[in-house]
């Protein structure tokens, strides 16, 4: 069972960040709420550079296209509005007001106004505030072809080296309690269950609740903390407990990118066995990612993370690690309505004390590659499905901890 720990949790980070897919993202919805300040203050060319950022970060976020029509129609590009216009309106079926604007950047089109007439339609149709609250669910069906994450070598065929298929049930909610041009203070919730047709003691489910606080220094410099705290079941047992605080800092590169550095402080305490006081003890994450808005949906991102586990008794000495890992993660769109996602990351495990499972000859080292693909693709408003792949090789000089494991997963997800 210890070898399942880790692993678990990072294909959990990789599905559960799926449904995020389905609704506007976080950067998208960043850059609309720039936008409609600076379109109400009647700064229109600030307000088409915020919308043009948001609709790059999401092209599916009909708001944002909604918002860069508005801003295009005001700066008398009229086409470009009413083109603007229309995409908002097909991704958001009953979406009266862009239907409306549409129609009427078509006229203006057609008439050839002034343009004192053309920039008064633009004002025609007032700007939707954005929701400040948000629900999803997930529901879909994988298979795992190491569930127990057997050892490569072992017997095919036997008890610990089989695959299986599982159902997966996922959920969660968000409120921002404020959030202004310059300040967000948002509340989390994230439920994931696994649930296996035949291995039902590695069914895993988590529970994970989160606070994120942050405030413009500068219009390009925010920072802000995040505290929370996870619970993970294994089987029919509580297995972890790991209340946790991540300050950060962040710089917003104007259209170009943004930049964030991390620090992650948490308290691991295993509620059952192999790990119940052996492994407890904390874990810290020093974190620098870069993301670069490439246009038309895309975007890279690439980072580094250095990390250390301590367990605080030394019975836990074949877990103290210090880690080093790094990741890179291309987006971009493909044809009808596709939204794709790709990862590798590489991780580094370098265990301090030498290793009683080998007698304390040695000490461990293990070398892991993790590689993530998802297509996901809207059907309706609210309705989208994603195909998605999570891959795992784990080359180790110890051969108990040494492992392979694929899982295929196809997702449904609602979100409002």
């Amino acid at each position: 069972m210890h070898l399942r720990t880790r692993s678990s949790l990072v294909l959990w980070l990789a599905l559960a960040a799926v449904p995020a897919l389905a609704r506007a993202n976080d950067v998208s919805e960043l850059w609309t709420a720039r936008g409609e300040v600076a379109y109400a203050r009647g700064r229109y060319t600030d307000a088409l550079n915020a919308f043009s950022r948001a609709v790059e970060a999401d092209a599916a976020d009909a708001d944002a296209q909604y918002g860069l029509g508005l801003a295009l129609a005001k700066l008398e590009r009229w086409e470009e509005a009413e083109a603007a216009f229309a995409r908002a309106a097909t991704l958001r079926p009953g979406f009266t007001e862009a239907a409306q604007a549409r129609d009427l950047a078509r006229q203006h089109i057609g008439r050839g106004l002034e343009t004192q007439e053309a920039t008064e339609v633009a004002g025609a149709a007032p700007t939707v505030p954005r929701k400040r609250w948000e629900i999803h669910a997930t529901t879909g069906f994988q298979y795992d072809g190491n569930v127990v994450l057997a050892p490569r070598g072992h017997a095919r065929g036997g008890v610990d080296d089989r695959g299986d298929e599982a159902f997966i049930l996922a959920g969660g909610a968000r409120y921002d309690v404020v959030d202004r041009e310059n300040a967000l203070l948002r509340l989390e919730y994230d439920l994931y269950q696994t649930l296996h047709l035949d291995i039902d003691d590695f069914d895993f489910r988590s529970h994970r609740v989160r606070a994120t606080g942050s405030g413009a220094v500068r219009p390009w410099l925010w920072v802000g903390a995040q505290g929370g705290y996870d619970h993970f079941t294994l089987g029919p047992h509580s297995y972890l407990s790991e209340p946790f605080t991540m300050p950060f800092v962040s710089y917003v590169g104007g259209n170009w990118g943004v930049t964030q550095l991390s620090w992650r402080h948490s308290w691991d305490t295993y509620l059952s066995n192999p790990f119940h006081e052996v492994r407890d003890g904390r874990t810290d994450q020093l974190a620098l990612s870069q993301t670069f808005y490439l246009g038309d949906a895309r975007a890279l991102t690439f980072g580094y993370t250095w990390g250390e586990e301590d367990p605080d008794r030394r019975v836990g000495n074949d877990w103290e690690l210090i880690f080093h890992q790094g990741w890179v993660d291309y987006t971009f769109p493909l044809w009808w309505a596709v939204q794709a996602d790709l990862m590798y990351l590489y991780r580094y495990d370098d265990y301090t004390k030498r290793n009683s499972f080998v007698g304390f000859r040695k000490t461990r080292s293990d070398n892991e590659h993790h590689m993530y693909a998802s297509l996901q693709r809207p059907i309706t408003e609210h309705l989208s499905t994603s195909l998605v792949y999570f891959g795992t090789v784990n080359p180790s000089n110890i051969q108990v901890f040494d492992y392979r494991r694929n899982v295929v997963a196809l997702l449904l997800t609602v979100s409002y």
